[in-house]
């Protein structure tokens, strides 16, 4: 059955992670980081079985040239001439060289020591589907949601065999201008006053109003920056100071993208599987379940559990021990619930046949056998039409049934 994962992060140099080896581990290969000089090794990584490199419109053309030279030199490695595919070999150093290029021209532009370098996304892979459809559904999506847009995707499928198919995702972060330039992050323009639903206020005949004579849509009542006394300030050339503020010029980074490449992914998903197999990006809390979700183990959690399980260390990671509790928990809720639903529907049984009870008619019931033509009269109580006295009715006596008297 297909399972939904679906993780979102940030490369970034602050948290010292690296572009290169991220993008080397994610394609299983030798990578370069022409900044440092580190090489990164990832040739041993034998669960790679797709990899590709969608560029965006704008992007250089030239940054997909592969030297002569540099094929020459691959040509005689030691990696070429053992390779039992050797076409398949150069093809694959071409596709790497390629992204290798990519990711050091990210770092000749992203200085900043806080800076981000490159989204890093990993979502599982329906088993249902076979390896061409994995490939051909999945290019869809990253085309799509992340290309089109304006981003580079450095992607590949990882697959150990073990049912556990997943997609490795990097994307650029800093857009491309029409000229195949680095485009701006973000753009730093004039803080406009806002009404309650976050507009900006539109009042021309306002003093602070403020419109672009290029781009007259760019326009509002700007915010003075004030001083201590409630002053507008200058700068230096007696020129007035007005509030400025950073904005995502692209809208890559708005929280709520989050949800929506998840919920895309899911849709692609369910779009070519059958419906009892549909899965849900949202959480089981969402979703009303009581199931307890596990936590992501990651490449160093796994690489500890496999030491664990061939006997080379005396410990497996603290990630798969939490996941095996949290699945012995599933485990007895999903009893609880199937003793529950067993005892909640023997309970609407048997409400079902205290209700058939109701609707039969029994001997007690009223069946009008016994009605009198005066019953409920007052000659019928034993009274007459004053209410003093009357008749009544004799009680029947039946045989045997008369009192006994002492004399």
């Amino acid at each position: 059955m297909a399972i939904f994962h679906y993780t979102v992060k940030i490369v970034g140099r602050s948290k010292g992670k690296s572009i290169i080896s991220a993008s080397a581990y994610l394609n299983g290969d030798v990578m370069k980081n022409e900044e440092t000089g580190r090489i990164s090794y990832y040739t041993s990584k034998k669960e790679v079985v797709y990899t590709s490199l969608l560029m965006c419109e704008n992007a250089p053309q030239e940054w997909q040239n592969v030297p002569a030279e540099n094929i020459r030199r691959f040509q005689k490695s030691v990696r070429y001439k053992r390779a039992d595919n050797q076409n398949a070999a150069l093809e694959k150093f071409k596709l790497t060289f390629q992204k290798q290029r990519l990711w050091n021209e990210v770092l000749r532009i992203e200085k900043s020591s806080d800076a981000q370098l490159g989204r890093s996304f990993e979502f599982s892979l329906p088993k249902e589907w076979s390896r061409q459809e994995q490939i051909d559904y999945t290019t869809e999506y990253i085309q799509k949601t992340f290309v089109d847009k304006g981003m580079c995707a450095d992607w590949s499928i990882h697959d150990k065999g073990d049912g556990n198919p997943h997609v490795h995702l990097l994307v650029t972060m800093r857009p491309f201008n029409s000229d195949h330039s680095w485009g701006n992050k973000e753009i730093k323009d004039w803080e406009f006053v806002r009404d309650e639903n976050g507009n900006i206020v539109v009042d021309e005949s306002h003093p602070d109003w403020w419109q672009d004579k290029k781009n007259p849509d760019r326009h509002g009542i700007r915010i003075p920056v004030l001083d201590e006394n409630g002053v507008q300030k200058v700068g230096t050339r007696n020129r007035k100071q007005w509030k400025r503020v950073l904005t995502d010029a692209t809208g890559w980074n708005n929280p709520k993208n989050c949800e929506l490449w998840r919920s895309e992914w899911a849709n692609v998903c369910n779009a070519h599987l059958k419906t009892e197999n549909h899965i849900d990006h949202r959480s089981y809390a969402r979703q009303g379940k009581l199931e307890i979700p596990t936590i992501h183990e990651g490449a160093d959690a796994r690489k500890i559990d496999e030491k664990f399980q061939n006997g080379q260390t005396s410990s497996t990671s603290w990630k798969v021990e939490e996941n095996q509790i949290i699945k012995r928990q599933n485990a007895l809720l999903d009893k609880i619930q199937i003793s529950f639903g067993k005892v909640s529907s023997a309970l609407t049984q048997w409400k079902e046949r205290l209700r058939d009870i109701r609707r039969k008619p029994g001997s007690h019931f009223h069946d009008g056998d016994n009605d009198k033509p005066d019953r409920g009269t007052a000659e019928s109580y034993g009274r007459d039409g004053t209410g003093i006295a009357g008749t009544g009715q004799a009680a029947p006596v039946f045989s045997g049934a008369e009192p006994e008297f002492k004399k």
